[in-house]
């Protein structure tokens, strides 16, 4: 079975390479769609983005762009979902998002996909493999990322509770009181134990995951995921438990042993996709241990690079005698110069 899977990861590796470009643009703009269609049939407020003229045009335009282009896509989705329904709450968000990006968004890359994924997996109930995942291959300055997408989350769901609250008196809300909907939203969040609830476990998952996968120990990488999974089901449950968060305990433990599981494919193809990070490997012979950092080529500048050549001992003593005869032959033929 293993020898199958191995078999398999090498020709997926294979093939992936050879056509990087082509199919990743084409998974980006499936993505693209696929979160559109998620995003308006959740929440559904604005009658324009919902419709295949724009989806479609919009995803295709994905498959051709930088990746920044199809975040910011989604996140233009997330945020005119927002407005149509309360245009102050859109405001807050804007507003949040930028203030963050200001201040935190060069410490590290990749931020905006983090935020974007816990909002979006949650509507498949399956947030929980953002912080188990994302431990396996990014540093905790991921961290402030990942609380911003689990409050863009619920800023969502606050605007939903919103608009089902005012139903009747939405239009009298926003012309007597603009700021209704803003201390609403402030409320919401303030309030909800679910949120500090989530933030508190999502962040204890992913630094124990990220903690024990640098161990040096064997299935370093295994065992972080099945111990995060016990942590934030844990956390979760037994904040359930305490608070009474109205949380479904079997739901919740399917939707932990689902992430799991995708952790682990993940996993299980990190080293053979993913070849553009920095590899530590370690092996070992009869003789000597081995210890490998390997970078990629387009991390080093053309002038830090410098190439150690390692021969066994048997080459040196070769090389050695050959330097040695090219040295006398060099003084016989100067001898011999001399002479005439």
């Amino acid at each position: 079975m293993m020898m199958t899977l191995l078999v398999l990861k090498s020709r997926i590796k294979t093939f992936y390479e050879k056509h990087y470009r082509i199919i990743r643009g084409i998974l980006r703009g499936l993505l693209v769609f696929f979160a559109l269609m998620l995003i308006t049939s959740q929440m559904n407020y604005s009658d324009m983005l919902g419709q295949l003229y724009v989806t479609v045009p919009l995803s295709l335009v994905c498959c051709l762009a930088p990746d920044i282009v199809s975040a910011g896509a989604v996140f233009l989705a997330f945020w005119w979902e927002i407005f149509s329904a309360v245009p102050m709450m859109g405001i807050f968000v804007l507003f949040i998002i930028v203030i963050y990006f200001l201040l935190l968004g060069k410490i590290e890359r990749g931020q905006a996909y983090v935020i974007l994924l816990i909002p979006i997996l949650s509507m498949l109930r399956l947030g929980c493999v953002v912080p188990i995942a994302a431990a396996l291959f990014v540093s905790p300055a991921m961290l402030p990322a990942m609380l911003m997408g689990i409050l863009l989350q619920f800023t969502m769901s606050g605007a939903t509770e919103y608009v089902k609250a005012s139903a009747g008196t939405a239009e009298l809300a926003r012309t007597e009181n603009l700021l209704l909907p803003f201390t609403y939203i402030i409320d919401y969040l303030r309030h909800n134990g679910k949120l500090i609830v989530t933030v508190l476990a999502f962040a204890v998952t992913f630094i124990c995951i990220y903690l024990l996968r640098r161990a040096s120990f064997k299935y370093a990488s295994q065992i972080a995921i099945l111990v995060g999974t016990l942590v934030l089901l844990f956390i979760e449950l037994f904040a359930n438990i305490i608070l009474d968060l109205d949380i479904n305990s079997l739901e919740f433990t399917l939707q932990a042993l689902t992430a799991m599981l995708i952790a682990y494919v993940l996993q299980f193809f990190r080293i053979t996709l993913d070849y553009h990070g920095t590899r530590k490997l370690q092996f070992e012979d009869d003789e000597y241990y081995y210890y490998v950092t390997a970078i990629p080529k387009y991390k080093v500048a053309v002038v830090d690079k410098t190439v150690t050549r390692i021969v066994p001992d048997e080459m040196e003593e070769a090389l050695d005698l050959k330097e040695e005869l090219e040295k006398t032959l060099e003084e016989e033929d100067k001898e011999a110069d001399f002479g005439r």
